[in-house]
């Protein structure tokens, strides 16, 4: 006897536990609906008003937080997750402008006080080939218009924004340990380049971490880390192929790849063991300018190969630019609230 398919919304939602089964399958039908017309509204996406109606009612019920919706999608990832060697866990921020929808309650300042929105900061599972398998969490929230612009350097780490990284990062940790047959790796970009990650991060064994440097970090044996990866020894040469980004075009790319392994460790601060590896592009097409990485994980690295890897990993980390731009433009979220 035949099977009727399974939509991809019962897979992936069906499993929620909205606290009443009527909600549950609701969720299911209003997620096909936006399924198949991402980027329509709800009455454009529903059949008819009755559906509409429908669609309101869920959302505006008190037990269906964005956190339920997503839990079962959550499971769902960790579940493709298994029998993977490895899975690159990448997270990054975004803002979502509201600025021109005067009218939504619960928002806060972007940039300035005159823009608001909120912002989300999401970890995207993926495979080193870039193969999506699901986002494993999310931190969304708006900022106290009445602490904007104050100077926060004083403020314990717990008290900051960047707080965010930390937790994502251990929120992977936790997961490592239920995947005992894959390698979970986090990876990030400059805004991750925080001391006291590096620092926690060390006591997570079961996790590996990828970030890029932003900040010339003092070392411990009285250099800064700029000077050391300008001097350190060349590996050799990685090539492959730039893919192409909005408004660039992909390219051929050769980096030279140098590694030292360095101790960070700012004044009064923990010391930190890592590895450092500088892939840098020395001959540009004229007008381009040249890649430039600086990356520092907690691997070690002795071959090119193992350099090579760590640098195909981060380049993986643009699928989270693709996730926010799908998310921006194809579902058009900033527009349809």
């Amino acid at each position: 006897m035949e099977t009727a398919e399974v939509s991809w919304a019962a897979a992936e939602l069906g499993g929620a536990d909205l606290g009443d089964a009527r909600l549950n399958r609701r969720l299911v039908r209003v997620a096909e609906r936006l399924g198949a017309q991402p980027n329509a509204s709800i009455p454009v996406a529903c059949n008819g008003w009755a559906e509409t109606q429908a669609a309101y009612r869920l959302l505006a019920h008190k037990a269906v937080t964005w956190e339920r919706v997503l839990t079962p999608h959550w499971d769902c990832s960790v579940e493709r997750m298994r029998g993977q060697p490895v899975v690159l866990c990448i997270q990054d921020s975004t803002e979502l402008n509201y600025s021109t929808q005067p009218g939504i309650a619960g928002l806060g300042p972007l940039n300035t006080l005159r823009q608001h929105g909120l912002h989300v900061h999401p970890t995207l599972a993926v495979t080193p080939e870039g193969v999506p398998l699901g986002v494993l969490d999310a931190w969304m929230w708006a900022r106290d218009r009445a602490t904007f612009g104050e100077d926060r350097s004083h403020w314990p780490i717990e008290a900051k924004e960047s707080m965010r990284w930390l937790e994502g990062f251990e929120r992977c940790a936790e997961l490592a340990l239920t995947l005992p047959e894959t390698r979970l790796v986090y990876v990030a970009d400059r805004e991750c380049d925080i001391h006291e990650f590096m620092a926690r991060a060390r006591r997570q064994p079961r996790m590996d971490w990828l970030i890029r440097a932003a900040q010339n970090r003092k070392l411990a044996e009285g250099d800064t880390l700029w000077e050391r990866l300008a001097h350190a020894p060349i590996q050799g040469e990685v090539s492959f192929t730039l893919p192409a980004r909005p408004n660039r075009p992909s390219r051929p790319v050769v980096l030279t790849v140098r590694v030292e392994s360095v101790t960070v460790q700012p004044k009064g601060g923990e010391p930190v063991q890592v590895t450092a590896l500088r892939a840098r592009e020395e001959s540009a097409p004229m007008g381009v300018k040249p890649l430039d990485w600086r990356l520092l994980t907690n691997r070690p690295v002795a071959t090119l190969d193992q350099a090579a890897e760590l640098i195909q990993w981060y380049g993986t980390r643009w699928s989270i630019e693709v996730f926010f731009r799908i998310f921006k433009t194809g579902c058009r979220v900033e527009a349809l609230q």
